[in-house]
């Protein structure tokens, strides 16, 4: 027999395929009828990867029990087979989500993990907004630094160390501050762009930034090395990074994964700064709306 297909998780396995279980699950269960063609690894309960055998169900035939033992054992049951959501009478059991002890089919099942989790990121976006508002209150300072490099060597080996260090700062209302390259190694190095000028140049424009009691940046890319370049930031002031923050108050949900989708880089600082009074503006609903 050939190598079988093994699934990464119960969404990529395709209909038609069910493990041994899942066939004595069904309203009318069934028993493999063949063998297995293919494999699902998975976790289990306890978190640990584990792997089960996926059966044809087109191969497989009804189990051995007569339609009365079948009548005989519904009767018996405790667990419903019908979904709390919709009415469905699906092959497969519902399943039960939450707290309030319903049983939904797959399809209200997703529907109701989706509206939870709209509601974990309708309060996830109520603090980004609030962490906004109080940045624009503390006057703060929006830096980008991206780190310039030697170009690689024939080899493709890359120096980590920068030659330049790009500054865009602006103050969290739009004005800006500083628009500079800081050149960090001599003037022989090709690397570095014309226009670099010395950090002693740089330093009464990096002063703005620099004693700002807030400076928010998109990343801590080139953040530390701007610090230490100047002597490290002032005691006290804040460096929170923004890209989390960002990608909370989007809210925008993954529907195959429930995670939250990373927020896209706006590309500079005054964009930075744009996104985050947009973020500050954003009305908020009552809290009441926000309850399940």
């Amino acid at each position: 027999m050939p190598d079988l297909i093994v699934y990464s998780g119960w969404r990529a396995v395709p209909p038609g395929l069910f493990t041994k279980s899942q066939l004595a699950d069904l309203d009318l269960p069934r028993v493999p009828g063949g063998p297995p063609r293919a494999w699902v690894e998975t976790s289990n309960w306890r978190g640990k990867k584990e792997s089960y055998r996926l059966y044809s169900l087109r191969e497989s035939l009804p189990s051995p029990a007569s339609a009365a033992a079948l009548e005989a054992a519904r009767e018996r049951a405790t667990g419903g087979r019908v979904c709390d959501g919709c009415g469905a009478r699906p092959d497969r059991p519902p399943v039960e989500f939450g707290s309030g002890g319903h049983l939904w089919c797959r399809a209200c099942a997703l529907v109701e993990r989706l509206a939870s989790r709209h509601r974990e990121t309708a309060a996830q976006r109520a603090e980004a907004v609030r962490w906004a508002r109080e940045m624009l209150a503390a006057q703060a300072v929006v830096v980008r630094v991206d780190l310039l490099l030697r170009p690689p060597a024939p080899s493709g080996r890359q120096d980590p160390n920068p030659v330049a260090l790009r500054v865009d700062a602006v103050h969290s209302r739009g004005k800006r501050l500083v628009d500079a390259t800081i050149r960090l190694v001599g003037p022989r190095v090709k690397a570095v762009p014309d226009e670099a000028v010395t950090p002693d140049a740089a330093a009464k424009r990096m002063e703005a930034v620099l004693s700002a009691p807030a400076v928010v940046s998109w990343s801590d890319t080139g953040v530390y090395a701007l610090g230490q370049l100047y002597g490290g930031w002032r005691t006290g002031t804040q460096r929170p990074v923004m890209n989390w923050i960002a990608a909370a108050w989007r809210g925008d949900v993954d529907p195959d994964t429930l995670q939250i989708r990373s927020a896209i880089d706006p590309g500079t600082a005054g964009r930075t700064a744009l996104l985050l009074r947009r973020m500050a503006a954003t009305e908020l609903p009552p809290p009441e709306s926000c309850q399940p």
